[in-house]
């Protein structure tokens, strides 16, 4: 794994004004302000739970950057559950850290500021929708206020499954087509030049593959590719600060990579292909993906979206260790918690809770198998078989597949509802959208006849 130099402090304070920061930065690279440009921010951790640590974290590091590079912060919109800093199951209670340090001393509180525009209940799919598209009255709050000549930066972390990202327990989804025709929406109103959207979720590539219209000024870049998991990092031994076990994973591992590449590089000017190059390379647990108009952002400066930059960050000896080094499948971390929480204390109520995580997970195989069997004619071989079938070699979203495919995840939500572990189900469901020749029917009737089956049956939780 190749080495990088180590993120700097996010100790220094800005002396000048935001807006002079950002004109001092602008000249320093050689840049002419453009008049009436600016940056906006939408920056959403999207899960809940001691366990996702490492989302919530990410995020409020995302903002402490964003600010210590000249944001100005009424042009950043957070959404974060805000229910881990101060969890009685934190050891550093009121604090989050993003990276394992030797000493509290020279640790980083990135919660310290992070201000948190929605929490709680309102971090759903229609809020965050709403947000985007700067519809004040549904969010209930403060919403991107951006205009035609602005670049706007969209950073989401959490779980997510085929074609779906997910919110808080994981029960609200938000369906790639919704998205993409929000993104859409948003620049036929006139509210941005370009858009860079940071994307950390298992499957996240699916997201985006085959429905960015190639004339939308739109940059994605995703944690995955469209089958395959993203990973939380410094976790296990690593997730320690001040000598302190945090017990859960501080980071995950392509929102560490961005953000270390961007403390890194300082006020040094860095290209976003530059970015690109160097995250991928770092991120040897999944492969990162590149979508919409690549070749057109990728002489443009990480400045544009990150934040001008200016301040000069001072290197942070303090790390424990400036590489990752422990990274677990984020479809695992659940698991790899109860399994460390119940070693280090042996109580039944934590055998208890990693006995019921086995349990769900096992549940979750046999709906998945159930729905698809219903669906092949009632073969439980062909229907077990498809939980572990791969995507075609080619996935592309075309209309028709993703049209069934928003309808039979809408009808599971409805019927059998999204989980956390269930998120997984999602790719069996396009499975199922891709034999079927994109006709959703006989997939709603095999979720209808699963879910009832199970609700007059079998009670565990998933």
């Amino acid at each position: 794994q190749a080495s990088v130099q180590p993120p700097r402090s996010l100790h220094r304070r800005v002396s000048s004004s935001t807006a002079m920061l950002r004109a001092v930065a602008l000249a320093a690279f050689g840049v002419a302000a453009v008049q009436g440009e600016d940056l906006w921010a939408v920056l959403v951790a999207g899960s809940n739970g001691f366990y996702n640590y490492r989302h919530q974290a990410d995020v409020c590091h995302a903002y402490s950057l964003l600010i210590k590079r000249g944001f100005e912060a009424n042009k950043i919109i957070t959404m974060i559950y805000d229910d881990v800093a101060n969890s009685a199951a934190n050891p550093i209670k009121g604090k989050l850290y993003n990276y394992p340090w030797k000493t509290m001393e020279e640790a980083v509180d990135v919660y310290a500021g992070c201000k948190i525009d929605y929490s709680g209940e309102q971090v759903t799919p229609d809020r965050f929708v709403a947000v985007l598209s700067g519809d004040a009255e549904t969010a209930g709050g403060k919403v991107l206020g951006s205009k035609a000549d602005d670049h706007v930066f969209v950073n989401f972390v959490d779980h997510g499954g085929v074609g779906l990202i997910a919110f808080p327990d994981g029960q609200k989804v938000l369906h790639s087509k919704k998205l993409v025709s929000t993104l859409e929406a948003m620049h036929k109103k006139g509210m941005y030049k370009q858009l860079m959207f940071y994307l950390e979720t298992c499957e996240s590539g699916s997201i985006f593959e085959g429905l960015l219209p190639i004339d939308l000024p739109v940059y994605a870049l995703t944690a995955a590719n469209a089958e395959e998991s993203s990973w939380g990092t410094y976790c296990g031994s690593d997730a320690t600060v001040g000598g302190t076990s945090i017990q859960s994973c501080l980071g995950d591992l392509f929102s560490v990579n961005w953000m270390m590449d961007t403390e890194s590089a300082g006020s040094s000017k860095e290209t976003l292909l530059q970015q690109f190059s160097q995250v991928k390379q770092l991120t040897n647990k999944s492969h990162v993906m590149q979508y919409g108009q690549v070749s057109s952002f990728m002489k443009e400066d990480t400045s544009d979206f990150e934040g001008p930059s200016g301040t000069v960050l001072s290197p942070a000896a303090g790390l424990s260790t400036s590489v990752p080094q422990s990274s677990v499948d984020s479809r695992d971390i659940k698991l790899d918690y109860l399994y460390r929480k119940y070693l280090s204390s042996g109580d039944a109520a934590a055998a208890q809770a990693l006995k019921e995580e086995i349990q769900a997970r096992q549940s979750v195989q046999k709906l998945g198998a159930s729905i698809a069997a219903r669906v092949l004619g009632g073969d439980a071989a062909e229907g077990a078989k498809l939980l572990g079938a791969r995507l075609p070699g080619a996935f592309a979203w075309t209309a028709p597949m993703a049209s069934c495919h928003e309808s039979v995840v809408g009808a599971f939500g409805e019927r059998c509802g999204w989980s956390e572990g269930r998120l997984s189900l999602s790719k069996v469901l396009y499975l199922l959208c891709d034999r079927t020749s994109g006709d959703a029917s006989p997939v709603l009737k095999a979720i209808d006849a699963a879910c009832e089956a199970r609700s007059e049956g079998e009670q565990i939780v998933v």
